[in-house]
């Protein structure tokens, strides 16, 4: 389990990730945030992820991947592409990694990432950060996770590449075979560490959004197992219940 706290809007807000369940996490301050829980909790809503394997040896677990998957790793090996990570990121690296991200998030259109909960993760040593690029030096992919060095276990938190920038489709799918080579090179260097598994951080499989399927495709490519946890907000204090009381009157007006 990991816990961090943060600051928004002069509010205390912990962050607790793969907690047994509510009985089993530190006293929260005004709002606490569950994510992974093992057990449900009230308010708690499922919260389905794709895990893999880390366990057995490489060989056993590249061949897990589907055969499209593999084909695109080892084509990708020969390209001459270099990966790095940051067990220990400095201030300078979550900022270029945030930037990054946050160029990728305006073109999709989906929430930038959140500085404060890196930092947080950052000083709790339970960020690392991974990146990959090409002969010339330039940036293809980069990859955020959270790691639980007590539960052996390391989580997608964001994933970015440029590839929707891009009208060529051989550059589109360059950027596709890096990424997974990078997924690939990132859990051999976690195995290494003594992770025993790999979360893709979400598997949401809706068959009316392209753009959700074309992802979990990508994800599922990767083998493993699926796994339902919950995810939901939780009181800390009497303002923590005055603000999740307001919170709920709204989705209800909003419904």
């Amino acid at each position: 389990m990991i816990a961090i706290t943060r600051r928004k809007f002069g509010i205390s807000i912990s962050d607790v990730f793969f907690a047994k369940g509510l009985n089993y996490i530190p006293p929260l301050p005004t709002i606490g945030f569950l994510v992974q829980s093992q057990e449900a909790f009230p308010g708690a809503v499922p919260f389905q992820t794709l895990i893999v394997d880390l366990e057995p040896a490489p060989e056993t677990i590249f061949s897990g991947f589907s055969k499209n998957t593999r084909e695109k790793i080892r084509r990708a090996e020969k390209e001459s592409l270099a990966a790095e990570i940051c067990l220990a990121p400095e201030a300078k690296h979550i900022a270029f990694f945030a930037d990054y991200y946050d160029r990728f998030a305006r073109h999709k259109d989906i929430a930038l990432s959140n500085r404060r909960k890196l930092d947080a993760l950052c000083r709790a040593n339970a960020l690392a950060l991974s990146f990959i690029k090409d002969q010339q030096g330039k940036m293809l992919v980069a990859h955020a996770y959270i790691r639980d060095a007590a539960s052996c276990r390391v989580r997608l938190l964001y994933s970015a590449s440029h590839f929707r920038m891009y009208d060529d489709s051989r550059m589109r799918n360059f950027i596709g075979r890096a990424n997974r080579l990078l997924h690939w090179y990132d859990m051999l260097r976690f195995k290494n560490l003594g992770f025993r598994q790999y979360d893709f951080g979400g598997l949401a499989y809706a068959r009316s959004d392209p753009a959700l399927e074309a992802i979990a495709n990508f994800k599922l490519g990767f083998g493993g197992h699926s796994l339902v946890e919950y995810t939901g907000i939780v009181p800390g204090d009497r303002l923590g219940r005055v603000l999740l009381m307001v919170r709920n009157v709204k989705n209800m007006r909003q419904r």
